[in-house]
């Protein structure tokens, strides 16, 4: 198989790089937002499989577009133990949480300590802990925005004409490198049947 062209490789980074900035975790955090801390087990069982969907997608984006507050992970929970998403606030007016929040997925609770956080979390006005434990990674990041009143960032018109064009060069790439198969198999069965040509002609002259 050849291997990729300069500007398939390109093609490539800049795919990835469109798919940090664009997508669902896109979301500027308010100013009281101190630190954010995710605990969950090593394996997907017991409810544990959305927050690690959470940490491999959304929340790379959460850190592109919010590169000054700590995002910490810990991946060492039993599995037994929930799924904890833990927010620390600077300022002492943080949204309240409800108490009718706490039975629904990717419920909220607001908690003064909490297990395996980082040690500044006693410097923090207040620590809210979201319940990951059998939510997707969406439900965790509607509950996240409903509790930090995170802003939604569309993708600028910039970023939507990169989407287009990256999208007409994969459709254009599809085409030829399907083109070239074909013409790669038709040579193939050529060489074949040359081949088995000159091998009857031998026969004939043996």
């Amino acid at each position: 198989m050849p291997s990729p062209s300069l500007s398939q490789r390109m093609r490539t980074l800049q795919t990835k790089l469109l798919e940090i900035r664009v997508g669902s975790g896109a979301v500027t955090l308010p100013k009281d937002i101190k630190r954010i801390h995710l605990r969950f087990a090593p394996k997907l069982n017991g409810g544990h499989m959305g927050p690690r969907k959470f940490w491999q997608h959304e929340l790379i984006r959460m850190k592109y577009h919010n590169p000054a507050v700590p995002m910490t992970i810990d991946r060492t929970a039993p599995q037994t133990e929930a799924a904890t998403l833990s927010v620390h606030f600077t300022s002492a007016d943080a949204p309240q949480t409800s108490g009718s929040e706490t039975s629904s997925p990717a419920a909220v609770t607001s908690t003064s300590t909490e297990h395996n956080v980082p040690s500044e979390a006693a410097a923090t006005e207040r620590v809210e802990t979201i319940n990951m434990t059998h939510s997707t990674n969406s439900e965790i990041l509607d509950a996240l925005i409903r509790l930090t009143k995170a802003e939604v960032l569309e993708p600028s018109a910039e970023d939507r004409e990169e989407m287009r064009e990256l999208a007409e060069a994969r459709t254009r790439s599809a085409k030829d490198a399907k083109l070239s198969a074909e013409v790669r198999a038709r040579q193939k069965r050529e060489r074949e049947l040359l081949d088995q040509a000159r091998g009857e002609v031998a026969n004939l002259t043996a």
